[in-house]
């Protein structure tokens, strides 16, 4: 008869048998942490990290996970760890369009038989609010006794995601009135600081996609074994919009390059123009320098300096001169 308390040395979980989960359900309940749901294969739960470091004994969970839900808090790539009966990934959940803030993190240990998220920081609790919003989709339906908690996992990654394109055409939208507001010379200076938060705001939403699709690649692959094969199909969706995302992404941030070359070109046209304005007054007064230079010498011979109509006619034909040079730049759109 086999030791319900007992560990099987070739697998690393308790013993999955009912009066396992039958005590830890009691176990929970005198802990106030009743978010265990049974589904048709095993059960989905919900606990937050302080439980975890409590509790991760008697799931049989690894202790480096515990270290890796603390791990790099400033970063997105957080390492997947795999195992023969055990998927763990840490997820920095963007909350967008606030995506320079504060990020939550969110823990999932997979396994056949239970799928269990761990509340790291949540200080709105909106991962809670998700999750709840999750089950009631599947109490409402009356469909939780007929679906694997796989199917919970899927609905739930699409949860993460649901909103993200709509805010991706805004973005792009957004970027378009700045790329308008270029070309009509309507940017302030303040362009340059939108389009680096822009470009960093991009590059958070590119490495949280990026996790996502890690994540989705190993739960499509299923090389633990760990679901049925007819159940892969929601985790291949889910990637596949993901990486649709991902490529909206990348093109949201070759645009924000561009915006900024357009900005410096006309940078460099309106430089230019105020250099061809200060050619065209030195191609105007150079003539008149010479003029004046030439008269200026006052050479005893000089025949205009005792001419009656010697100043007279310096004047007009200085007048001339510039009437003749602004006649011509403007022939040649130069003015």
């Amino acid at each position: 008869m086999t030791d319900p308390f007992s560990f099987d040395q070739n697998k690393r979980f308790l013993y999955a048998g009912e009066f396992v989960w039958n005590t830890i359900d009691i176990f929970l309940l005198e802990r106030g942490m009743a978010l265990l749901y049974e589904f048709k294969r095993g059960r989905v739960g919900f606990i937050t990290y302080r439980e975890l470091e409590d509790d991760y004994v008697m799931y049989d969970f690894p202790k480096e996970t515990l270290v890796e839900c603390n791990d790099n808090p400033h970063n997105f790539r957080s390492d997947i760890i795999v195992s023969r009966e055990l998927v763990f990934v840490v997820l920095d959940l963007l909350r967008l369009p606030y995506v320079s803030e504060e990020k939550d993190r969110l823990a999932l240990y997979i396994r056949n038989d239970l799928i269990l998220f761990v509340s790291i920081i949540d200080p709105d609790e909106s991962i809670l609010k998700m999750f709840n919003q999750s089950v009631q989709h599947f109490e409402d339906k009356r469909i939780m006794k007929e679906s694997e908690p796989e199917k919970f996992l899927c609905y739930f990654l699409d949860a993460l995601i649901l909103n993200d394109r709509k805010f991706l055409e805004n973005m792009e939208h957004n970027m378009s009135v700045l790329e308008r507001d270029i070309l009509n010379d309507n940017s302030d200076k303040e362009f340059i600081n939108e389009i680096l938060s822009l470009k960093k705001e991009l590059m958070y939403i590119w490495n949280y996609y990026d996790q996502l699709i890690d994540l989705g690649e190993i739960l499509r692959d299923n090389e633990m074994e760990l679901f049925p094969v007819s159940n892969l199909k929601g985790f291949e969706a889910f990637t596949k919009r993901v990486i649709r995302l991902n490529e909206n992404v990348i093109s949201l941030k070759e645009y924000t390059v561009q915006l900024k070359e357009t900005y410096e070109a006309v940078l460099s046209f309106k430089l230019n123009n105020i250099m061809k304005l200060f050619t065209v007054i030195t191609a105007i007064f150079l003539p008149l320098s010479l003029i004046v230079g030439w008269y200026g010498m006052n050479f005893y011979n000089m025949p205009e300096l005792k001419w009656k109509y010697g100043y007279s006619s310096v004047v007009v034909l200085s007048v001339f001169v510039v009437i003749f040079c602004l006649a011509m730049f403007k022939k040649r759109k130069l003015l």
